[in-house]
């Protein structure tokens, strides 16, 4: 019976041991193996070398690959592929806040977040990216900006394709934080004031814009209305920082509440402001003293003296005198010249 059983035991053990063998091989082939998505996936190289050679036709520098902007980047395409909004932000922090917190040394002025941008969409190659972002103006300055030194780029599998974040922004000359970075990382709603004192913007309206350029200000006009022409790269929330005023003061004045802009608008940002003052223009007589006439001398009026090249008009009785000299001094000349004539001729006979 004992045996029986020592022979049953070692059959199964050579019929089952290959099998589970086989069944533990399978399964870690399974694990192995990468999925066609995956086999696919684009790269954040291959989508950094995509917008580079597109910078580099157009005449623009490539730029250089930050290892702050890779991170945002990857958490950005990650955040969004697990269902976040496009453009979200950890803890209310601006793009500029979140690229400074990792140490990046970001130039343009921090309270309007510096020369920074972000591009993300949802599509099968990097190529499909590049031609989806050149679509509109702002997704094309993302990437052909030239106030831009360094990229970084993330990718995220989703069901319906890929996740691809680009950022990109411009660092200092220095290679150093600007002097209020600290004062901009520590004091949040400082960057947000435009929309109410002490509110955060992203509390209020979202998360900032996604790429900015400098705000130039114009001066009042004679009625005292301040009139600002909206020029590419500039958002209501960086023009009423450099106006400083507020995102619903300039809704106020021009009786509207949206927060888009566009380029070429006739925004009014404050009334009754102090206009330049005039400056009268300086006439081109003014601009000389006047010249006062100096005496000059005088013909006495006895005098005979006629001016060289002057017509003057004669009587009669000069004009009968001066026809009989005029034949008299003809008559003497003939004759004057008769005489040594004749003479030559005597001789010459």
């Amino acid at each position: 019976m004992t045996l029986k059983k020592i022979l049953l035991a070692s059959i199964l053990s050579l019929v089952l041991i290959p099998f589970g063998f086989a069944r533990v091989q399978v399964a870690e082939a399974q694990e192995s193996t990468p999925t066609s998505a995956e086999l696919s996936m684009p790269t954040p190289a291959e989508l950094i070398n995509e917008v580079n050679a597109l910078r580099l036709a157009s005449g623009l520098n490539a730029l250089a690959v930050h290892p702050a902007l890779m991170q945002i980047a990857q958490d950005e395409a990650n955040g969004i592929a697990s269902g976040m909004p496009g453009h979200w932000r950890p803890n209310n922090l601006t793009l500029g806040q979140w690229l400074m917190s990792l140490g990046y040394p970001l130039s343009g002025d921090l309270y309007q977040d510096g020369y920074r941008s972000e591009n993300w969409i949802l599509a099968q190659t990097s190529k499909d990216a590049v031609q989806g972002w050149l679509g509109d103006e702002p997704h094309t300055n993302t990437m052909l900006s030239p106030y831009r030194s360094d990229i970084g780029a993330g990718i995220a599998v989703t069901e319906d394709g890929y996740i691809l974040v680009i950022e990109t922004a411009l660092q200092t000359t220095s290679g150093q934080m600007q002097s209020n970075a600290n004062a901009i990382l520590t004091g949040i709603p400082l960057t947000q004031q435009a929309y109410n004192a002490g509110a955060t913007l992203a509390a209020q309206n979202g998360s900032l814009p996604q790429y900015s350029l400098p705000v130039a200000v114009v001066t009042a006009n004679a009625g005292g209305d301040v009139i600002h022409e909206v020029q590419y790269g500039q958002t209501l929330w960086s023009i009423a920082i450099t106006y400083g005023t507020t995102i619903k003061e300039i809704q106020r004045l021009n009786n509207w509440n949206t927060e888009d802009v566009y380029v070429g608008q006739q925004l009014l940002v404050m009334k009754g402001a102090t206009p330049p003052p005039q400056v009268t223009p300086v006439s081109v007589a003014s601009a000389f003293p006047t010249l006062q006439p100096t005496a000059t001398a005088t013909i006495p009026a006895t005098s005979s003296a006629t001016p060289p090249n002057a017509i003057t008009t004669k009587s009669p009785q000069e004009m009968t005198l001066s026809v009989a000299a005029i034949a008299l001094a003809a008559l003497v000349l003939g004759i004057i010249i008769a005489i040594p004539r004749k003479k030559e001729r005597d001789y010459s006979e």
